[in-house]
């Protein structure tokens, strides 16, 4: 990227801005969302633009896009305001015990959250907060450095910093009162709105051919559950997760249902974040959160250490193997 030549520096402020306005598209959002008027920002995003040289946005049906220049500066950008928030978290604090961000998609907080509080809130001598959010917010919050470890079913395209990954068995569930369902008639769906596992659910009964109706929507996980108790329709969950969200539901084996492909999850870290540092709290945080089946076998030998390896086409931190 070619920046023309100037004294000084942008200032952080301008690169906060800009990328408020690259997540939501919109700088009356984005001015909304940092408490600074549209006018403020404005100026910001010319003054931007004249540092660095160039458009950094295209005008779209609704809102606002990302030039080419403006995509490669996102990407600094971003970079530049975790190192930047990161230091900040550092001041008066030298004493103190580092804090880690955990990130657990909603979906699995009753299965593990328990143990996460158990074992990682010992580990390295770190102290931990957690967030609990759908998958497409915590991406974002892995992305923009707010968090740092996410486990999560993530989406298509998040293929960096993987400390581990397996695939988690996808399953119908419904009421036990829910009736069987005849031949050809349209599965009643309960269905999370812009959710992952929702458009994967639709396509597989697309490609069976199954037809299907949504009955129920919502953006709460535990509001989908208390549909599907009541006998609305159908849910498809993890099937480790269905008996620490629900002690009514079961898992439902009509004949017209069609088997869900596998997803894959797995638990992710930020840009920057050092695993080989925090190997301790990592293995904590692995052992309660994945699966068993998925756990990699252990040597027969006393007292195994951990090792980090970086493949060829995997995170920065690389995976982590026991030797």
């Amino acid at each position: 990227m070619h920046l023309h030549n100037r004294q000084g520096n942008i200032p952080i402020t301008l690169y906060r801005s800009f990328v408020a306005i690259s997540e939501l598209g919109s700088f009356t959002e984005a001015a909304e969302k940092l408490n600074l008027t549209q006018s403020a920002i404005s100026v910001q995003m010319k003054r931007l633009q004249r540092l660095v040289g160039g458009d950094l946005f295209v005008k779209q049906a609704l809102g606002v896009g990302l030039s080419e220049l403006g995509s490669m500066v996102e990407d600094y950008a971003r970079r530049i305001l975790i190192l930047n928030d990161q230091v900040m978290a550092m001041a008066g604090r030298a004493s103190q015990k580092e804090t880690i961000h955990l990130g657990i998609q909603s979906l699995f907080v009753r299965k593990t959250l328990a143990d996460v509080v158990d074992k990682c809130s010992i580990a390295d001598n770190k102290s931990c907060q957690i967030v609990c959010a759908g998958a497409p917010s915590l991406t974002e919050k892995l992305r923009a450095g707010y968090v740092d470890l996410a486990l999560m079913l993530p989406p298509i395209d998040l293929r960096r910093n993987v400390l581990a990954e397996w695939t988690e068995k996808m399953v119908f569930v419904k009421a036990p009162h829910h009736r069987t369902l005849a031949e050809n008639e349209p599965v009643p769906l309960v269905h999370r709105e812009a959710g992952l596992i929702g458009r994967r659910v639709m396509k597989s009964l697309d490609e069976h051919g199954v037809p299907y109706r949504v009955v129920f929507g919502a953006m709460d996980l535990g509001t989908l559950v208390t549909a599907a108790e009541a006998g609305m329709g159908f849910l498809v969950l993890p099937e480790r997760v269905v008996r620490s969200l629900s002690d009514v539901l079961v898992v439902a084996e009509d004949d017209i249902l069609p088997e869900i492909p596998k997803m894959r999850a797995g638990v992710f870290h930020r840009e920057g974040f050092d695993p080989k540092r925090h190997r301790q709290l990592i293995e904590a945080f692995l052992s309660v959160v994945r699966p068993a089946q998925a756990m990699p076998p252990r040597a027969v030998r006393p007292a195994p250490q951990v090792r980090l390896v970086a493949g060829p086409s995997r995170s920065l931190g690389g995976n982590i193997h026991r030797s």
